[in-house]
């Protein structure tokens, strides 16, 4: 397993950043909400959400903790030198949603790599990462997650 271990020593660094812009139009927060079967009013109709005390639509916490926890599986699946890419897998995610999410306003999101550690057992990295979203200086979602990193193996399976 050493040899595992050694191909698979670059996957993550403590202190690697990676970032994302993301924005949400009406129609893409009605959409998705409709999409996971999220029926509250606040993110379909503009009254409802004006009556709650909002300045229009909210996005579903699930849209926008949807997006930040892709960055992480995508920010991971870079290939390798030799053409495959690192396979990772989430393991467990914790995100706190801050304040609403508003559409058209652009959306900053962020996560850092805090630890790295081999697990023999599962012939990968366990590494764990700390992020947040921010629109401006307001902060919408912060949140930690969990990934198993490995790197290829020949012929593409792990």
């Amino acid at each position: 397993m050493s040899s595992v271990r050694e191909a698979s020593a670059a996957l993550a660094t403590v202190g690697e950043t990676f970032t994302q812009r993301a924005r949400f139009s009406d129609g893409e927060i009605r959409a998705f909400a409709t999409s996971v079967h999220d029926h509250n009013p606040l993110h379909h109709d503009v009254a409802a959400a004006r009556a709650a005390g909002y300045c229009g639509l909210i996005a579903s916490g699930t849209q926008l903790g949807s997006v930040f926890m892709a960055m992480t599986a995508t920010h991971f699946a870079k290939p390798t030198v030799d053409g495959p890419s690192t396979v990772g897998l989430g393991m467990g995610f914790d995100i706190r949603f801050r304040a609403p999410v508003y559409p058209n306003e652009d959306i900053d999101l962020r996560w850092t790599v805090t630890s790295s550690a081999w697990k023999e057992s599962l012939a990968g990295w366990i590494t764990r990462l700390e992020g947040d979203a921010r629109s401006g200086d307001r902060l919408l979602l912060s949140g930690t997650g969990t990934l198993l990193l490995r790197a290829p193996t020949r012929g593409g399976a792990s």
